[in-house]
């Protein structure tokens, strides 16, 4: 059986949005899990829509899967809508396909709610019969003896790869989608197969996809690092983390480990600055008490920084766009700002779901647009997202990211600094292309 496995494109009307060169995830995961559960029963084609233009008029495929997230919905239902008037199947899933399945069924011959392992066999099963059930339930199971993904068999080059070693988030923040999809209990891989998955793989950057890097159990946090820096070499990854942990007693021998298995830099959910956006969003408790001096200590062992603060929030005013430029220029630290998104499924969605803006497509609610109206006057839809464009492309310049860069700790020199690069400068070009776009279109609106 063919099967055509698509990551849609994230951006408005379904556009291809520029960003880091990363392989998708899902789709080389899915692909060894195809491998794993029916080996070498099926020819299996990837598609990345980001990078490549995708005509579900052309496709010749029998089975097609898209693991579909918030923004990419209305593209993931259009073209499913194409494939299947021409009689080809599609498999949906993914975490707004867990979060809205009525809505998704309606474009598919089958969703998969939860998680693939138990059930990606049967369903290649059922495509091949051309019996597809309507709806296939993944529940969690240990994470042991999974695939390892199937790279080469993406057209395009991609800088990065990825891992993961853990599924799953003890913390409960509103505005999040993980702990609703993997569950609040963190299942962890074996040591020994992460780290014989990253040894093994033709990749030499990788982003690590876990949650939480270190925030599962520090121990074993430890013990995985320890075992990655005794056997892999010349291969170098980041991922996101807490703060809390980071206050943690073994922190320090923590991060020393982290930085030796590789890992250069830290993507922080770092929220607000705002102590009431913060308790808004149910973030308190994973920032810790000393969340500044967290962030040091990890620029101290040799590991670069990035913060992700949501900004436009009903508890946000226009101050709060400034505190974010203070906040970087003080820190000497990148700061990637997003707009606050209720995504379907969250705590947030239900407490913003009477001020949402009607009429919007899921794919505004992509980090960039506002999705709900504000009570103070200056805190207008339009408003927030200029503020957004000016501010990332005020923060990721060129002679910032190279400040910022020689700011981290010798101790990661030199790949802690080559990474910080690869990673803020195509978000820096990305962030200054949006902005000249976004300021001419609002030239021609007004000039027209």
């Amino acid at each position: 059986m063919r099967v055509t496995l698509i990551s849609p494109p994230f951006g408005e009307g379904g556009q291809r949005s520029k960003g880091l060169p990363i392989a998708p995830p899902v789709l080389e995961y899915l692909a060894g899990l195809t491998e794993q559960v029916r080996p070498g029963e099926h020819d299996v084609t990837l598609v990345d829509a980001n990078v490549r233009e995708f005509d579900p008029r052309a496709c010749e495929a029998d089975l097609v899967g898209m693991t579909v997230l918030t923004p990419q919905a209305p593209w993931a239902y259009r073209t499913a809508d194409v494939l299947r008037r021409r009689g080809v199947q599609v498999v949906l899933g993914g975490i707004h396909v867990h979060a809205l399945p009525e809505e998704a069924a309606a474009h598919a011959d089958a969703i998969l709610v939860g998680e693939a392992e138990t059930v990606w066999g049967r369903i290649l099963d059922d495509a091949g019969r051309r019996r597809l059930e309507r709806r296939y339930d993944g529940p969690y199971a240990p994470l042991d003896g999974l695939p390892r993904p199937r790279t080469g068999l993406l057209p395009d080059r991609y800088l990065f790869g990825s891992f993961f070693t853990s599924r799953g988030c003890p913390h409960s923040c509103a505005f999040c989608s993980v702990h609703g999809f993997f569950g609040r209990t963190v299942r962890m891989r074996p040591i020994g197969e992460v780290v014989e998955e990253v040894a093994a793989s033709p990749k030499r950057l990788f982003w690590n996809i876990d949650d939480n890097v270190w925030g599962v159990n520090v121990r074993r946090s430890i013990d995985l690092y320890r075992e990655m820096a005794e056997q892999v070499r010349g291969k170098w990854w980041f991922g996101s983390g807490d703060l809390v942990t980071l206050q943690h007693s073994r922190a320090d021998e923590l991060l020393e480990w982290a930085r030796r298995a590789g890992m250069t830099a830290a993507m922080v959910g770092f929220e607000s600055a705002n102590p009431l956006v913060l308790e808004e969003l149910d973030a308190t408790i994973k920032q810790g008490k000393d969340r500044l001096d967290a962030i040091r200590r990890i620029r101290a062992a040799g590991i670069d920084v990035m913060l992700f603060v949501m900004v436009g929030s009903r508890a946000d005013s226009m101050r709060d766009f400034d505190a974010i430029r203070e906040l970087s220029s003080r820190l000497d630290v990148a700061v990637h700002p997003v707009m606050t998104t209720p995504f379907p499924g969250t705590a947030l969605y239900e407490r913003y779901r009477e001020f949402l803006i009607p009429g919007q497509t899921w794919d505004l609610f992509d980090g960039n647009h506002a999705n709900f109206f504000h009570d103070d006057p200056e805190m207008t839809p339009e408003a927030r997202e200029t503020a957004l464009v000016e501010l990332r492309d005020e923060l990721f310049t060129i002679p910032k990211i190279l400040r910022r860069i020689i700011r981290i700790g010798m101790k990661g020199f030199p790949m802690a600094h080559i990474t910080s690069w690869a990673v803020q400068y195509p978000q820096g070009r990305a962030f200054h292309e949006f902005a000249t776009a976004h300021r001419q279109m609002h030239a021609g609106g007004q000039e027209a």
